[in-house]
This record gives structure tokens, C-alpha cells and sequence, in this order.
């Protein structure tokens, strides 16, 4: 997974962890990278990513996940979290 950080002068700089999650078809989570907390709960991750944040835009951030189990076709999800914070929910499609 490949991403961009933008700019925020709002938000604290320092070490911040980036949570990945990917959901597959039948909303079973991948991978086992550890958890976190979101809105009180905690949430497992597909894995995770600390960085360096200054509070200014940082692109091309990628998170790996070697693939352990077999992909079937269909809608994934893809999330990423930091600072008890959703930063971005997008679906793909897995074809045969």
C-alpha cells in the first residue's frame, strides 16, 4: 500500500503510528500485525507503520503485507487509522 501524508498544521508533530487494515470479501480481516484503539474499541491491524511527522505533507509512505492466504476475487477494504483518527476508507476489486 502506497500513500501521502498531506500537510496538517492542526495536528502535533512527532512519532505517529499508521495502522493498516484490509478486510476481504467476507469482511475477515487480513494479516495479524498487532492492535490499536479507535473510538474506545481495539481494533486488530493487517500491519503498521511509525514515521517521523513535522507537519509537512510526506508522500510515497508504503506499508507491506506479505500475502499469506489465498485472495479471492471480490471487494476488499482498505483503512488506514492514526491518532485514534480513520484517515481514509477505500474498496477495491480483486479479479479472477
Amino acid at each position: 500500500m502506497t500513500f501521502t501524508i498531506p500537510q496538517n498544521n492542526s495536528t502535533p508533530v512527532g512519532e505517529k503510528t499508521i495502522y493498516l487494515r484490509i478486510t476481504n470479501p467476507e469482511g475477515a480481516l487480513l494479516g495479524a500485525g498487532g492492535t490499536f484503539n479507535f473510538e474506545g474499541a481495539s481494533l486488530q491491524c493487517t500491519a503498521r507503520k511509525t514515521i517521523e511527522y513535522a507537519g509537512e505533507e510526506i508522500g510515497g509512505l508504503r506499508i507491506y503485507w506479505d500475502v499469506n492466504t489465498t485472495l479471492t476475487p471480490g471487494d476488499y477494504t482498505v483503512e488506514l487509522f492514526a491518532d485514534n483518527f480513520r484517515l481514509i476508507s477505500r474498496r477495491f476489486t480483486l479479479r479472477k
